[in-house]
């Protein structure tokens, strides 16, 4: 995620139905969504990962965002993905959740990840099981109810082949 990515960032940043199921509100302006992009970039500076633009191939357009993050600060990892509206159900969160997943077991080293969304987001969820994420149970997370799915490095699915 650079600040080259902000104008198509902040079409998804600051539609409201982004952040539907999340504890954040939509971004008010560009700056605001430069400034996501400078926590995203410094949380990537202090930990290794974070989230990063999603780019679809057959445009070369950022459509939004997925990676890994700390779970309200942690120590918990979680996963982590916001679509643009006209993107979602496309497969596209579960592909970049997927690599997430891969680069957080392969390359950080990672034992655990989780995942959390609201009880009635079922495309989340849907992205969570696809993935092999079991439920853990409901919690509360960024000051809203959710469910809490994980995935531990030794329960991965290994791709065939």
């Amino acid at each position: 995620m650079e600040e080259a990515d902000a104008e198509d960032l902040h079409a998804v940043y600051s539609d409201p139905s982004t952040f539907e199921y999340i504890g954040s509100d939509p971004t008010r302006s560009i700056e605001e969504t430069l400034e996501r992009i400078a926590l995203k970039a410094a949380h990537h500076d202090r930990h290794g990962f974070a989230l990063w633009s999603v780019i679809e191939r057959a445009s070369g357009r950022v459509v939004g965002d997925c990676g890994l993050q700390m779970l309200e600060g942690g120590p918990d990892v979680e996963v982590g993905y916001k679509l643009g509206r006209e993107y979602r159900g496309r497969g596209y969160a579960t592909e970049g959740a997927r690599a997430s997943l891969d680069f957080g077991f392969e390359q950080a080293g990672l034992d655990r990840i989780v995942a959390v969304t609201s009880p009635v987001n079922r495309p989340s969820r849907n992205v969570m099981e696809k993935l092999g994420m079991t439920l853990v149970g409901p919690g509360r997370h960024y000051g809203r109810e959710t469910v809490l799915y994980e995935i531990r490095r030794t329960e991965r699915a290994r791709p065939e082949g």
